[in-house]
């Protein structure tokens, strides 16, 4: 992981706070801001009692709960170097809670309810939080800035993030039909990265697609470019490679797989793409989901077949999935399966003889037998139980999320559990 500068390692997720021009409303407009305040509170545990209940009388359902808080949380979380990120919603106001993977509640920080949004994203100093704001009326409208505690800002933005990174559009031209010209924060300084004007046309000038950490994707002229903040060109592809134009490629979700890879393509689909930022290259495509595994330095592709490659794109390990089964997380060298999926499997799970499968392990056979929870990420094998993370998984389902701690979100993901590291 990317080192923490002196300031990032005293407040984890230095902040950054935006105000958007076009998606506003004065709902809420009374509230203040506030800058983030040291907590230092454990994070409530889950009702032990709430768990027991799903598996009256088994040993250890209490331990399981034991290490589950909830913070509270009213909105998906995101997490980076350890440390969770989501919001509590207030009658008036919404307050961010930072919590570590042990549960302790790090900080805390108001913002009004009106244009508000989050996203954790990581420098060479360490993660960033991004959080939306309102800043105080000019006329009818709110002037868009963006400000960060010991970090940088205040930088002005034409309008809302667009979840690509750090990526703002304006106001559509009569505000109807696709947003405005966009524009590119780097997250280490608040400067301007990259911009659009009004007058580009969708081809023939440089259009900005999606900035993850160092990396800059624009299209331009039937191609998708990769460059780093530097402006130094790293990859040029057709964009019809990927099975779009260059102006779809802007509206098609990016989605930030580690600090070097992204997944190109819909939520739901299974014809996504996974691409290397560094070189342009196509690691897996025509999967349905991707993930990376810090622990083992593995890339984790689910198509008909699930496949682990290293960074470089070395395929490792491949094995099939079993029947009906979804990946519900990667993390902590593990690929967890969504539970009511695993335990479908017990009945028709495919086998793998004859499978191609390169890890080729004897604990496979048992599949037909026994639901998979899940598989070591290094190399496809089957994971047996006796860790904490496996227990907890067990009596309280499937996690969406695993850091590299081992801490993981679990629950319903817009109101999540925290199931903490602590031993």
């Amino acid at each position: 992981m990317r080192p923490r500068s002196t300031a990032s390692a005293v407040l984890p997720l230095i902040v950054a706070v935006v105000l958007p021009l076009s998606a506003c409303s004065g709902f809420g407009s009374g509230s203040q801001s506030s800058e983030p305040s040291t907590a230092g509170s454990q994070a409530p545990s889950f009702d032990s009692g709430e768990a027991a209940s799903v598996e009256s009388g088994e040993a250890g359902s209490a331990s399981a709960a034991e290490r589950t808080v909830d913070p509270g949380w009213d909105a998906p979380a995101q997490e980076a170097d350890g440390t969770f990120l989501s919001m509590h919603e207030n009658d008036d106001s919404l307050e961010y809670r930072a919590v570590d993977s042990g549960g302790q509640v790090l900080w805390t920080a108001q913002r009004p309810r009106a244009c508000s949004a989050y996203l954790v994203t990581t420098t060479d100093d360490g993660p960033i939080a991004v959080l939306m704001d309102q800043g105080s009326a000019t006329g009818d409208s709110l002037t868009p800035t963006a400000s960060g505690q010991k970090q940088w800002g205040p930088v002005e933005t034409p309008g809302a993030m667009l979840g690509n990174g750090l990526v703002f559009a304006g106001a559509p031209k009569d505000f109807i039909g696709i947003a405005g010209p966009r524009t590119a924060l780097d997250p280490a300084t608040g400067d301007v990265a990259a911009v659009e004007t009004e007058n580009e046309s969708d081809d023939a000038s440089p259009r900005v697609v999606a900035l993850f950490g160092e990396h800059l994707i624009r299209s331009q002229d039937g191609d998708i470019v990769g460059e780093d903040l530097d402006g130094h060109r790293l990859w040029t592809r057709a964009a019809e490679d990927f099975g779009l134009s260059a102006s779809d490629a802007r509206e098609v979700p990016w989605e930030p797989i580690g600090e070097t890879h992204a997944l190109l393509g819909d939520a739901g689909s299974e014809e996504r793409t996974l691409i290397d930022l560094d070189s342009g290259a196509s690691v897996d495509s025509n999967i349905s989901g991707a993930w990376f595994d810090s622990s083992s330095e593995t890339l984790v592709t689910a198509g008909s077949d699930l496949l682990g490659f290293d960074s470089d794109g070395t395929k490792r390990w491949n094995t099939p999935l079993p029947e009906n089964a979804e990946v519900a997380a990667v993390g902590a060298g593990l690929i967890v399966f969504d539970s009511e999926s695993g335990s479908r499997s017990s009945s028709g799970s495919r086998s793998t003889s004859g499978s191609g499968s390169s890890s080729g392990h004897d604990s496979d056979r048992a599949e037909t037998e026994r639901p998979v929870t899940a598989r070591s990420a290094r190399d496809g094998s089957r994971a047996e139980g006796g860790t904490a993370l496996l227990e907890a998984i067990e009596h309280l389902g499937s996690p969406h999320h695993i850091s590299e701690s081992g801490a993981a979100l679990i629950g319903d993901p817009q109101t999540p559990l925290l199931v903490t590291s602590r031993s």
